[in-house]
């Protein structure tokens, strides 16, 4: 049967009186303190671990979304348009890697040591990158921001894991989902008020600050070793067979050529040899069982489909906007809000939905939800209707992604011994980072390659974008129209595959 929260009507300020098996203070005792009285994500107990998580959320969300909102922005200055992708791309790509390598790290020294060092160069490399002047030295950055990126979220997920009782987990999965929608739809005001009175690198020097901040909140609180935990060990080999699986997969994607083949045979080649080398370690980077085992294989394979459909069409939103519709770059930055706003409302539903339904059931309402938002940006986009249609379809969109993604973590809370979290939640969190990574590179180079086509260059793009409140030509705007109608139909499909796993979960459970 599937698992299911307790029932207890538990808030973000406080809780109808329970008696669960907790932490302590600390958050490094695992379920040895009985908890008699009212207690929430911000009671006196949890409230300096909830503002820390809080803090972190709130830094990465803000770097997220506000670069995909400057985009236009930035292309516009640097040029080097057909690089664009890579902005978005490389910092996903070394997220995912740095996400899923850390795992085992966080099980062996506890979340407090990872969260220290990872905010400290998450702050430092976002703030060089607005220092940068070319887009080549601009992605050599993301990426070094993207490595310190997984490590400080794969430290805060498992926080929450470990910081707050099972009781908990899915209200404080449900707060960092409306921390990350607030911040989501703060971001792009401040972006659009950036990028009106300066300029896209003040984004990125903002960082800094907002870094120091979530270092301060959270030095001190996150949660240590767990007895138990296995002995620090990192799989270097497993490592470079997930990275050259997931480049592999951005260039076959990237390229979409015949030159995709041949990275694709690589990208497959990649995956069975590591399989093999899984089998034969004693502690791979990635655990066959968090991976391919039920619940594990749909956990991953259904939230990384929706998320690969969802970026397909959202990073890349703003240029449609900018360029396909005329909007000004900073009015652009709005229509980034809309999922984002989606993905708070639809956690908040999941944690209350989870109280009286089954996880697999939230799970599934959350793929129809979202596979009809899609179908809805699908009409507005494909004969060029109104851009309220296309918004209102994020935002269902995002509604779905947050029914679903909240649901499959606290399922995976629920299924994983606690000293083996860090593993489990580095996986779950690497797959859902492929569908990251290869949503953003498919939507940017499906919306190229139709440029390109029709009009024979995407460097005419940057001339459109260029001028703040210029009009798109005619043609190079059709030309954008057309290619984000492709990547709509195109995510659509990809969203309804996901149907396959949920469904075998859905068998699995019952």
């Amino acid at each position: 049967m599937g698992s299911r929260s307790s029932g207890n009507e538990t808030h973000l300020g406080g809780a109808a009186p329970t008696h669960i098996t907790g932490r302590s203070e600390s958050g490094s005792d695992a379920y040895a303190h009985e908890v008699t009285e009212r207690e929430g994500l911000l009671s006196p107990r949890y409230r300096t671990l909830s503002f820390a998580i809080y803090t972190t959320i709130a830094l990465v969300a803000f770097e997220g979304t506000s670069v995909a909102a400057a985009l236009p922005e930035l292309a516009a200055d640097l040029g080097s348009v057909d690089l664009l992708p890579w902005v978005v791309t490389s910092f996903l790509f070394a997220t995912g890697l740095s996400t899923v390598v850390s795992g085992a790290l966080v099980d062996a020294l506890g979340s407090r040591r990872l969260f220290v060092w990872s905010a400290v160069v998450f702050s430092c490399t976002g703030f060089a990158a607005g220092l940068v002047g070319n887009l080549p030295t601009l992605i050599v950055m993301r990426l070094l921001q993207g490595s310190a990126s997984g490590v400080l979220f794969a430290a805060t997920i498992a926080a929450v894991n470990l910081g707050f009782p099972s009781e908990l987990t899915g209200r404080a999965f449900a707060a960092n989902a409306t921390i990350w929608g607030l911040m989501g739809a703060a971001s792009p005001a401040i972006a659009a008020a950036l990028l009106s009175v300066a300029s896209w690198r003040w984004i990125f020097f903002i960082n800094l600050p907002l870094g120091m901040l979530a270092l301060a909140a959270g030095r001190n609180r996150m949660p240590e070793r767990q007895p138990g935990a296995e002995p620090p060990s990192i799989d270097w080999r497993g490592a470079a067979l997930a990275a050259v699986f997931t480049g592999a997969s951005i260039a076959a994607i990237s390229s979409l050529s015949w030159r995709s083949i041949v990275f694709g045979l690589l990208c497959v080649s990649a995956l069975v040899v590591y399989g093999l080398h899984a089998r034969r370690a004693a502690r791979p980077v990635v655990s066959l069982q968090h991976i391919a085992a039920q619940p594990y294989r749909s956990l991953a394979l259904v939230p990384s489909l929706m998320l690969a459909a969802a970026f397909t069409t959202n990073i890349y939103v703003t240029v449609y906007v900018a360029a396909g519709r005329g909007w000004s770059s900073g009015g652009a930055a709005w229509s980034v809000i809309y999922f984002t706003v989606g993905w708070t409302i639809g956690a908040n539903i999941s944690s209350r939905l989870l109280d009286q339904r089954r996880v697999d059931t939230v799970m599934a309402i959350g793929l129809g939800v979202g596979s009809i938002g899609l179908a809805v940006v699908c009409i507005g986009v494909v004969p060029n209707g109104p851009l309220a249609i296309v918004f209102a379809g994020l935002t269902l969109l995002g509604v779905g992604i947050g029914l679903t993604t909240n649901a499959t973590l606290h399922m995976l809370r629920a299924e994983t011994p606690a000293a083996v979290i860090g593993r489990a939640s580095a996986a779950n969190q690497f797959a859902r980072s492929q569908g990251f990574v290869l949503g953003a590179a498919a939507g940017g180079a499906i919306l190229l390659l139709v440029v390109e086509r029709r009009i024979g260059s995407v460097e005419a793009v940057r001339s459109l974008l260029a001028g703040e409140e210029t009009i798109a030509g005619a043609e190079v705007a059709e030309a954008v129209r057309v290619g984000y109608g492709v990547v709509a139909i195109v995510s659509l499909a990809v969203i309804l595959l996901a149907i396959l796993p949920m469904v075998s979960l859905v068998r699995d459970r019952r």
